[in-house]
């Protein structure tokens, strides 16, 4: 298993800058090309959250071409910018597995060792999220059937405080349910969110939670400061893989630099001629 997450894409409408200056429709457009020109190919593309800015139809159009342009099956949710209804008339046709209730998209990936579970943290007309009964009774059934199976789950939003000062305040409300779950299921060993913009990652009994890195611009981790900033440092994605029975996540940069070059031994430490 080879996995690629990205999120928070946050497309604009045609023409449209987020802010009047983030051109994130051509940032998220170079990063499909470089995720197809990937010389390891993943086996899916995991995007999880805030696909749009504002949840209109026509950011969903231009989310959907640009998307719709990956070379790898694809695995979206939902985050606290996407309207449910858009998102599920204009994604569906990318991931057939979020059916056909906007307010119930949820999902178990079986093809893979570890299973892979997906749920809509989000809440309509609120930034911060919100777990549904339906929701945690289905997480409930599902992590039931995987017995002792390894399973990871994809959400928008952190389930627990982060210590981020600007953050924690529209993280998952009631998400201490959710954790009541890691703590009963114990083959539940990773939670990996979007939401923060940010790489930040904690330790709960057995699982591994992280937010992970935007497709184009990002939220400077705060502890003290709530102030709302945003900046353009370097973008980034999440890769997971399964190396024998053990899931590795690395992070893998979306910015442009020079390389990769093989190593060459010869010119590693030259001896000075004199």
């Amino acid at each position: 298993m080879f996995l690629a997450q990205i999120s928070d894409t946050h497309f604009r409408s045609q023409h449209e800058k987020l802010y009047g200056f983030i051109d994130v429709n051509a940032g998220n457009a170079d990063v499909v090309c470089q995720l197809n020109a990937l010389r390891e190919r993943p086996d899916a593309v995991v995007i999880s959250g805030d696909i749009v800015n504002c949840g209109q139809p026509a950011e969903y159009r231009v989310a959907r071409q640009v998307l719709g342009s990956l070379d790898y099956p694809l695995f979206v949710i939902p985050g606290n910018h996407d309207d449910k209804a858009h998102f599920l008339e204009y994604m569906h046709p990318l991931c057939p597995q979020l059916g056909s209730d906007p307010h119930n998209m949820r999902y178990a990936i079986d093809e893979f060792p570890t299973r892979l579970l997906f749920i809509d943290s989000s809440l309509t007309g609120e930034s911060k999220g919100w777990l549904t009964p339906e929701t945690l009774n289905w997480l409930e059934a599902q992590l039931t059937q995987s017995r002792d199976r390894p399973t990871a789950l994809f959400m928008h939003h952190p389930p627990l405080p982060l210590g981020n000062a600007q953050m924690d305040r529209i993280a998952c409300e009631n998400g201490h349910l959710l954790l009541k779950l890691i703590e009963r299921f114990p083959a539940l060993t990773r939670i990996f969110c979007g939401h923060n913009h940010s790489l930040t990652m904690t330790q709960y009994r057995q699982a591994t939670i992280a937010t992970i890195p935007a497709t184009v611009h990002q939220v400077p981790y705060c502890h003290e400061d709530t102030r709302p900033y945003y900046d353009m440092s370097p973008p980034a994605c999440l890769m997971h893989r399964q190396v024998g029975e053990q899931w590795v996540s690395y992070l893998h940069s979306l910015s442009h630099y020079p390389g990769p070059w093989l190593y060459n031994p010869q010119i590693s430490c030259p001896v000075d001629e004199r």
